[in-house]
């Protein structure tokens, strides 16, 4: 007659294992979770650009005043610094706007008006404080 091992003494074995492989899948867990945030917070210098969210609401272009109208919505609680306006036209010609007045609340609409904006720019684009966070719109969307 052949004896195996008590079933005791196999449980017990299978919660080791268990108990044992879950230490391992932790560990590895919690390490590649802290090498990954180490990596973002150094890669924008600051978390809550992580979080930063924003888009174009509305745009409209006055061909007699020269003049950009842009709403532009936060969709996070997170302020954001909106920096340069730029604009792209055929030929690669390329132009930069300063935007004053430039704080987008957390959670809010913000109208911004660019004067001085020649017609027929193919596409714009919105840059912030946080080097990710941007918004893109086409001269057909604002027309």
């Amino acid at each position: 007659m052949r004896k195996g091992i008590s079933p005791l003494v196999a449980a017990v074995i299978l919660i080791a294992a268990t108990m044992s492989i879950a230490g391992i899948l932790s560990y590895w867990a919690t390490s590649f979770v802290r090498t990954r945030l180490t990596s973002a917070e150094n890669a924008t210098g600051d978390t809550t650009c992580l979080a930063a969210q924003f888009r174009l609401y509305s745009g409209n272009y006055d061909n007699v005043t020269e003049e950009l109208i842009l709403i532009l919505e936060n969709q996070r609680s997170i302020d954001l610094e909106l920096r340069e306006l730029y604009l792209f036209y055929s030929g690669n010609d390329l132009r930069s706007k300063t935007i004053t007045d430039n704080i987008l609340l957390g959670n809010r609409l913000k109208s911004i008006n660019i004067t001085e904006v020649d017609d027929n720019f193919e596409r714009g684009v919105v840059k912030t404080n946080c080097p990710d966070v941007s918004v893109e719109f086409t001269y057909d969307q604002v027309t």
